[in-house]
């Protein structure tokens, strides 16, 4: 029955003209979602400790919505009380450490909105965090975030400094303060919180407290080394840090699962440009005309990432895992716009093939996958 199931699928697929593949698609997609076994609410995942989604809305700033979101969860873990970081610090000073770093490079390097977990937790580690109320970080204030306006004038400056081979670190610096200041507001030195008085270092080391050692974040690529921190060849990773610890598919997978049985939420990167997520249901599959489950492997991995059919996308947070007749299911919160057009908003329902085929990577507290780290170098 499967396999008539999958060549009417074919068949739909390859009888229509080429403009029409995308719409035909996401019939056929919708077409096998109604065979594919699935959990039907939030509840029956039984979600670890997390704060309700946040809409980042018209911003490119998912990679920290999901890494703050993250850390929210591990302070809940943590027995500490409920804090919403504020998901606007991280962006403001992220732009700065860019264009310091595109001076020094003389414009060598990536400036752009978009950013990996490192991104935020390196400016947490040098600039302290803040709570949500402390700093919105949006200038007039309004109810929704849009950063069209904020990244052109950034993007008009950076060309400018590159054509005029302006490398002064502190006259950039100091341009990009201004424009910073006038779209989202200077985040404060000093704020009030629960009647007592935090710079942003104090508030991270005395509120946020966690121990930021304790955390790895893992990929799975064979264009590298396994068992090795490698690059994670994205345009995201501006900085080619290689602090991703490299590790074969069949291990990164599982430990999704481990982790989160194990009580620890997760927070990934991932392409979404497919046609088996559906934000109106609240789901993210991947389609047998797409690929049939048994040939998700890691060579198939690594064909969709060197052509080009699996990119870097967007961060999310996982916080919930169920295995539903016979299925792999994990519960998103998701930060983007389509998110909020289902059932459950800031909610999806990810199948685990997808995770297999189109995580890039993931952050996670090492205590949650110590099958990983007895791989890690002693040196």
């Amino acid at each position: 029955m499967f396999k008539l199931f999958l060549s009417l699928l074919f068949s739909l697929i390859w009888s229509v003209p080429l403009f029409a593949t995308d719409q035909t698609e996401a019939v056929a997609a919708k077409i096998y979602l109604q065979t594919l076994h699935k959990p039907q609410t939030i509840r029956g995942f039984k979600p670890l400790p997390h704060l309700t989604p946040f809409n980042q809305d018209t911003t490119n700033a998912c990679w920290s919505f999901a890494t703050l979101s993250f850390i929210e969860s591990e302070m809940l873990r943590s027995g500490q009380p409920a804090v919403r970081l504020a998901v606007m610090f991280p962006v403001y000073y992220d732009f700065l450490e860019k264009a310091r770093y595109y001076v020094q490079t003389r414009g060598r390097s990536r400036f752009a909105a978009g950013d990996l977990f490192s991104g935020a937790l390196e400016i947490i580690k040098k600039y302290g965090i803040v709570p949500q109320q402390a700093y919105r970080g949006q200038k007039p204030r309004r109810r929704a975030y849009n950063h069209q306006a904020l990244e052109k004038t950034l993007d008009r400056l950076m060309k400018r400094v590159k054509l005029l081979k302006l490398w002064d670190e502190d006259l950039v610096l100091a341009k990009v303060r201004d424009i910073l200041n006038q779209f989202m507001g200077k985040p404060p030195v000093q704020f009030s919180y629960n009647k007592r008085t935090y710079t942003p270092i104090q508030f991270r080391d005395q509120i946020v407290h966690l121990s930021w050692k304790d955390y790895i974040m893992v990929t799975s690529f064979s264009y590298a080394p396994f068992y090795q921190f490698s690059t994670l060849e994205v345009p995201d990773n501006w900085a080619h840090r290689r602090i991703f610890f490299n590790v074969p598919l069949s291990e990164f997978y599982a430990a999704f699962k481990n982790a989160l049985q194990r009580g620890y939420t997760v927070a990934f990167d991932s392409d979404i440009g497919e046609p088996g997520r559906m934000g109106a249901e609240d789901v993210a599959f991947i389609p047998p005309f797409d690929i049939p489950h048994s040939y998700i492997n890691q060579p198939a991995r690594e064909l969709r990432f060197e052509n080009g059919s699996t990119t870097d996308d967007h961060l999310m947070h996982i916080v919930g895992y169920k295995n539903f007749q016979g299925n792999d299911w994990f519960l998103v919160k998701d930060s983007w716009r389509t998110a909020w057009a289902g059932r459950f908003p800031g909610y999806y329902f990810f199948h685990g093939d997808y995770l297999k085929l189109k995580a890039l990577a993931f952050l996670v507290n090492q205590k949650a996958v110590p099958e990983i780290c007895r791989r890690l170098p002693t040196h």
